[in-house]
């Protein structure tokens, strides 16, 4: 199902929302400030027509990806990514969430099918659930560009973009996110490695260990450890099949050809 004749030939493929940012900006948009006079003001939700707004946003997807039935991604409360550093989305805080959000999402909960696992991200719910429970046939609706990094088709939230992303792209969209960072999730990536510079690293690589073995190279080329990639990496990942421990509740960070990496830098040092 990788050309869009196929794509849309498919009428049994599972649609995975990202809840957390289509209940954001249905919630955000619902907001009215009221002036009640004498120096009073309120904000205003109305969330009967946020439920409609929420209805609507599921058919209008499904319909245009044709989809046959409908599963919605959510956060936990919980986030691993913050027990190994504490900056990551620290500033989100100080973030006031909008007034009709939790709401929203206790309904969503109550009327649609939804995952939310234990200590992960809705984009790690995501991942999984496209790269394991509904592999190769779903399509993914998000608006979070990390989402590149999953090997599926992708709606894009605001444009409608429909893109296939396949695992080779996804292993170099992953590698790029770890070179530059993300400022909106707060993790810097390689200082001073930007998309051109990333895209000049990772220029004809043709499997992840080429890939991989770039990302090491530019790291150390500049200052930097191994270490610190797999830090990086351990941020900007999303989690796909086999990276996440049902029985414990635990993912299982980046670690690939760790253990490579790890003995020949203490066999340089030791000689």
């Amino acid at each position: 199902m990788k050309n869009i004749k196929d794509f849309y030939d498919n009428n049994n493929k599972m649609m995975i929302v990202d809840g957390d940012l289509i209940i954001y900006k249905i919630a955000s948009s619902l907001e009215e400030p009221i002036d009640w006079g004498n120096d009073v003001w309120t904000l205003h939700s109305d969330f009967n027509v946020g439920k409609q707004l929420f209805k609507q946003n599921i058919e209008y997807y499904k319909n245009y990806t044709k989809s046959a039935d409908v599963v919605i991604a959510f956060s936990d409360k919980e986030n691993f990514r913050k027990h190994f550093d504490s900056s990551y989305k620290s500033y989100r805080k100080k973030i006031r969430k909008p007034i009709c959000y939790q709401p929203l999402r206790k309904w969503v909960e109550k009327n649609y099918k939804f995952f939310s696992l234990p200590n992960l991200e809705g984009d790690d719910v995501i991942g999984l659930l496209a790269t394991q429970h509904f592999k190769t046939n779903n399509v993914i609706i998000s608006g979070d560009k990390d989402m590149r990094t999953i090997s599926s088709w992708h709606c894009f939230i605001g444009d409608d973009q429909l893109e296939y992303v396949d695992e080779l792209k996804a292993d170099y969209n992953f590698c790029s996110q770890v070179l530059t960072g993300d400022v909106a999730d707060g993790y810097r990536g390689l200082k001073g490695c930007g998309a051109v510079k990333a895209s000049r690293v990772l220029l004809d690589k043709k499997n992840i260990d080429e890939l991989w073995e770039a990302v090491i190279q530019e790291y150390e080329r500049n200052g930097s450890t191994y270490e610190d990639a797999y830090h990086q990496a351990r941020l900007a990942r999303i989690l796909k099949i086999g990276e996440y421990d049902f029985k414990t509740n635990k993912p299982k960070l980046w670690s690939y050809k760790y253990e490579h990496y790890r003995d020949t830098r203490q066999n340089k040092r030791a000689s």
